[in-house]
């Protein structure tokens, strides 16, 4: 039997270089790839970060993906492995936007004398 169907993916925040999602796992799911690229991009020029069920946390997994383009649309999706590697039909696309490089206020403080 061919592991399910991708997870869609929740979009959580993104920065200038990091993008933080997250997905309901399946328990007939040994391990996913999260697959990323810049949107314009073919899938076969994908980036794959690897999640196990060990980053399972309140019944969701939560990852962040790392070292991104600031100003840069990218298009994320996950692919569900069984025990033996074989890959399910990707989830549906999210595509998230980086943040531009000095475009995001920036905390500042006050003081009153």
């Amino acid at each position: 039997m061919a592991p399910p169907d991708g997870p869609k993916l929740t979009f959580i925040s993104a920065s200038e270089t990091i993008v933080d999602v997250e997905f309901s796992p399946s328990s007939s799911v040994s391990s996913y790839d999260l697959c990323y690229k810049v949107y314009q991009q073919k899938w076969e020029e994908q980036k794959i970060t690897k999640i196990g069920k060990d980053q399972l946390k309140g019944g969701k997994i939560t990852t962040a993906i790392e070292d991104l383009e600031p100003g840069t649309t990218y298009a994320f999706r996950v692919v569900a492995k069984d025990a033996d590697g074989n890959c399910g039909t990707p989830g549906p696309e999210l595509i998230i936007d980086t943040e531009a490089v000095g475009c995001t206020p920036k905390k500042s403080s006050c003081v009153i004398l």
